[in-house]
C-alpha cells in the first residue's frame, strides 16, 4: 500500500553494526519526538479541554472561586465551547484549592450539577446506602435535588478536616470545575432556571468569603476551545506548572517530560522542536476528530445496531442498564483506558459524572451522538435531512436535539458565512412549540434553508455538523429499549 511507504522508510533506516548512521539518528530522533507529541496531544485532551474553558470564560467573567459565568439567556453559538446544551441554564465556575483550601459549596434545590477535577475526573464523593457518588451534586447527587452542603477537600487532607454536616468530595488537583444546570418549563420564561443556578454559594471553609458574582455572558462572544496547533503544548506546560504532580499515569507524564513539559522547569523548545510540535498537534487533532467522526465503527459504540447513534460510554446492544466504561473511560472488566472513547469524548465534549452513566430511571441524563446519516455518510450543511422521533419520549424532564459544527463542536451558527434568516439556538426541544404528526411522533427538518417542513433547524453550507440527542431524567422505557429515535435521512 502506498500509505505504508513512510513507515517502510523508517523501518529500513541503515543500522550498520547495530548503530544508526548520523542521518538515520537525526531522522529517528525527530520521528520519536513527533510521535510522542502526537500521543501527548491525545492523552492531555481532558485537561486541555478543561483548562481552555477556564481561560476562555475567565477572559469574560474574571477569575476566582466566587465568580460564576451564567448563560442567563441560554448558551448561544457565539460561545465557542464543546457541545454545550442550549436548552438549560448553565452556570460554570472554576476554583483553585491551592488558594482557598477546602471549599464549601452550598447547592440550591432543583439543579443538576457536577464537580470535576482539572484532568476531567469526577470528584470522589460519599458512599450512602451502598451507593458511591462520583462528581454528582443536586438532583443526581446525594441531596437528590433538595439542596445540600458540600465540602470539597484537597486529596490527603481528610484527616485534618471535620466533614460532619457536609457531603464531602475529594479533589486530587488544585483546580476544581463546578458546573450547574438550571431547568425551566417555559422557553419564554428562563427566570426559574437562572434563579436556581444563582442560588449557589461557594466559599472557603476557613477565612473570609468573597460575595458571589454571577456574570451574565449569553450575549458575550467567547472562545473556550483548546488549540489545534502547537500552542496546545504551551497551554499544557502552563497548566502543569500550576497544578500538583499527578500520580496517575506516570508513563505519559514521562512522555510529556521528554517533550520538555516538566513541573518546576522552564518550557523552552527549540525552533525545530516547535515546528515538530505544531505538526504533531495538527495531526493529533485530526486523529481525534477522525476517531469521533467514525465512532460508529467502534465495538459496542452504537446505541442501536440499525442506527448511527453512538454512546460516549460504550454500552452493549441488549443492555442499556450498564455502561461498559466507568467515569474515567476505563473498561470495567480490565481497568484499562479505552483510549478511543476518551479521545472521542474530550475532543467534542466536556464534563463527566456518574449521572451521565446512571442506570437509575428518572436520574441524570442520557446522550446519543450522530455523525452520519442513514446511509453512513457524514452529515453536511449543504444537504437537507429529516429525522423522525417516535411518540412518548422516555423523559421526566425534557428531550432535545442539538446541531454542532464538526470542526469546533460548538453550536451550529447559521449567521456565519451564510445569508439566510438566523436562528438563536442550534436546537429544538420538547418545550418548543413543535408540530406533531397524527400518531404523536415528531419530524424535524434540518438543512441550509430549514428543509421541507415544520420544526426547522438550519445548517451552514460548506460546513459539516453532528448532532446530540439528550434525554434528561430518562425513564425506564429508555433503559428497556422501548424507544428508538430515527436516523438523519437525506431529503434532497
Amino acid at each position: 500500500m502506498p500509505g505504508l511507504d513512510r513507515y517502510r522508510k523508517f523501518a529500513g533506516l541503515p543500522m550498520p553494526g547495530g548503530y544508526p548512521t548520523a542521518e538515520a539518528s537525526a531522522l529517528l530522533d525527530d520521528e520519536l519526538f513527533f510521535q510522542r507529541a502526537v500521543q501527548v496531544y491525545l492523552w492531555a485532551l481532558p485537561a486541555m479541554n478543561m483548562y481552555a474553558m477556564k481561560r476562555g470564560l475567565g477572559a469574560l467573567s474574571g477569575g476566582g472561586y466566587q465568580v460564576m459565568s451564567v448563560f442567563e439567556q441560554r448558551l448561544k453559538p457565539s460561545t465557542l465551547i464543546t457541545t454545550p446544551n442550549s436548552d438549560v441554564i448553565y452556570g460554570l465556575a472554576f476554583a483553585d484549592l491551592a488558594a482557598t483550601g477546602p471549599l464549601v459549596v452550598e447547592v440550591p434545590p432543583h439543579v443538576q450539577g457536577l464537580v470535576d477535577d482539572f484532568w476531567h475526573r469526577p470528584l470522589t464523593g460519599p458512599v450512602i446506602d451502598g451507593r458511591q457518588y462520583l462528581g454528582d451534586i443536586g438532583i443526581p447527587g446525594p441531596d437528590h435535588g433538595d439542596g445540600g452542603r458540600y465540602l470539597i477537600v484537597p486529596q490527603g487532607m481528610h484527616d485534618q478536616i471535620d466533614t460532619a454536616g457536609y457531603f464531602a468530595y475529594t479533589c486530587p488537583t488544585n483546580g476544581v470545575f463546578i458546573f450547574m444546570r438550571g431547568f425551566f418549563t417555559d422557553i419564554d420564561d428562563l427566570k426559574p432556571g437562572v434563579a436556581a443556578v444563582e442560588g449557589i454559594t461557594i466559599r472557603p471553609l476557613a477565612g473570609p468569603a468573597q460575595p458571589m458574582q454571577f456574570r451574565h455572558v449569553s450575549d458575550l462572544p467567547a472562545d473556550a476551545l483548546f488549540p489545534a496547533d502547537g500552542s496546545y503544548f504551551d497551554l499544557l506546560a502552563e497548566f502543569v506548572q500550576g497544578e500538583q504532580l499527578d500520580a496517575v499515569d506516570p508513563y505519559m507524564h514521562g512522555v510529556a517530560a521528554a517533550l520538555g513539559i516538566v513541573k518546576g522547569s522552564a518550557y523552552a523548545p527549540s525552533a525545530h522542536q516547535r515546528e515538530l510540535l505544531d505538526l504533531a498537534a495538527r495531526t493529533g487533532w485530526r486523529m481525534a476528530k477522525n476517531i469521533a467522526g467514525n465512532f460508529d465503527r467502534e465495538h459496542n459504540a452504537l446505541w442501536w445496531a440499525d442506527r448511527h447513534w453512538v454512546a460516549h460510554a460504550k454500552t452493549e446492544q441488549d443492555d442499556f442498564w450498564h455502561t461498559l466504561l466507568d467515569e474515567q473511560w476505563r473498561d470495567r472488566s480490565t481497568g484499562h483506558n479505552d483510549v478511543n472513547a476518551k479521545a472521542h469524548m474530550f475532543v467534542n465534549a466536556y464534563s463527566i459524572s456518574t449521572g451521565m452513566m446512571s442506570s437509575i430511571p428518572g436520574m441524570g441524563a442520557k446522550y446519543a451522538a450522530a455523525y452520519k446519516d442513514s446511509g453512513g455518510q457524514f452529515l453536511h450543511g449543504d444537504r437537507t435531512y429529516r429525522i423522525d422521533l417516535p411518540a412518548g419520549p422516555p423523559v421526566n424532564l425534557f428531550w432535545s436535539v442539538t446541531l454542532y459544527d464538526a470542526e469546533t463542536a460548538a453550536g451550529v451558527d447559521v449567521d456565519v458565512d451564510v445569508d439566510v434568516d438566523g436562528q438563536t439556538y442550534p436546537s429544538l426541544n420538547s418545550m418548543n412549540d413543535l408540530v406533531c404528526n397524527d400518531d404523536g411522533s415528531v419530524t424535524l427538518w434540518i438543512g441550509p434553508d430549514g428543509g421541507g417542513g415544520p420544526n426547522l433547524l438550519r445548517t451552514v453550507p460548506g460546513r459539516g455538523w453532528f448532532s446530540l440527542i439528550r434525554w434528561y431524567g430518562p425513564t425506564e422505557a429508555f433503559f428497556d429499549r422501548q424507544y428508538t429515535p430515527g436516523d438523519f435521512v437525506r431529503a434532497d
